[in-house]
Formats: structure tokens, sequence, C-alpha cells
């Protein structure tokens, strides 16, 4: 990883504890913030995935899975716009979904470290497990209890663990193999 690299993954870490910490401690604007920076966010990287897919990507094997991503995350994009004329019920349901996927994927991809006895297996796992536990605990909370605040604080919690783990993450060693 160079520097440049791991200076970007820092700052992104950094303004993702922010930006969890401000979920926390702003209960009462969380529903539409919450929504304005899930669009964002996905509008950002759905677009920069589209403009590697057609500086780079569609020239690799397997270039048109980052366009099938790219158009699937600008997609979920204008869904997320949407989500504002719904109730929070609504958007808890797609915070509890996107977390459960994404904690899925991480224990399957820690699996597969793990056969490949890669030594990061044990972080992607707790990561995946991490996802699983806020899904479960926002699910309840917000879906049982009907509360909305509460799946924004645990939401703010996860901004918060994905900020810190990115952090950890540019600081890591990284190997390189060379060739002769």
């Amino acid at each position: 990883m160079s520097w440049l690299q791991r200076i970007r993954k820092t700052v992104g870490g950094f303004l993702l504890v922010i930006a969890g910490i401000l979920f926390i401690l702003l209960p009462e604007i969380n529903y539409l913030l919450l929504i304005a920076g899930l669009v964002v966010y996905l509008l950002i990287y759905g677009i920069r995935m589209m403009i590697y897919y057609f500086t780079m990507a569609r020239l690799m094997v397997g270039g048109k899975s980052i366009l099938y991503k790219s158009v699937i995350l600008l997609d979920l994009a204008m869904f997320t716009a949407t989500l504002t004329t719904l109730g929070p019920v609504y958007l808890i349901i797609y915070l509890v979904g996107a977390y459960a996927a994404a904690g899925a994927v991480d224990i399957l991809r820690s699996f597969e470290a793990k056969k490949l006895d890669a030594p990061e297996w044990k972080i992607k796992f707790a990561t995946g497990l991490f996802n699983v536990i806020i899904a479960i605990a926002a699910a309840v909370s917000g879906i049982l209890m009907r509360s909305t605040e509460i799946p924004a604080y645990i939401y703010g919690g996860g901004l918060i663990w994905s900020g810190i783990t990115g952090i950890a993450s540019a600081f890591r060693n990284t190997r390189t193999i060379y060739i002769q």
C-alpha cells in the first residue's frame, strides 16, 4: 500500500468516526441525515466504479462485474433517495438488510481466507460477526420495539467501528511478493 493510499484510508476512517459520532449526538435529524449520507456515499462510490470501468476495467478479465456493481450501486442510491417519502421503519429494514448482507459476505470471505492460510481471516470474521450482530440489534430495536433512535445509534456505532478498522488497516504492514 502506498503512502497516498494510507493517507486516504486514514482520512476516510476519521470521517467515518466523525459521522458516527454525529449520528449519536444529533438524534433529532438522524433520519434525513442518514438517508442523505447513504445517498451521497452510494452515488460517489457508484460513479467511481463506473469511471474505473470505462478507464481500465473494461479491458480486464472480469471487468463487466465492475460495471454491474457500479450500476447496482447507482440504483441503490436512487432507491435510497426515495426512502424520504416512506416511514423510518423502511429505512430500518433497509439498514438491517445491508448490515446482514455485509456481515455474511465478510464471514464467507474469512472462511475463504482461512482456507488459503491468510493471517487476516480472524479480522474479517470478527468484522462480519460484528455486522451480523448490528443487524440483529437494529432489527430487534427498530422493528420490534418501534424505536427510530436506537437503530440510528447502532448505525453510528457501526460507522465508528468501520472507521476504526479502516484506520487500523491503513497502518497494517502489507507484504509485497516479488517474482523473479
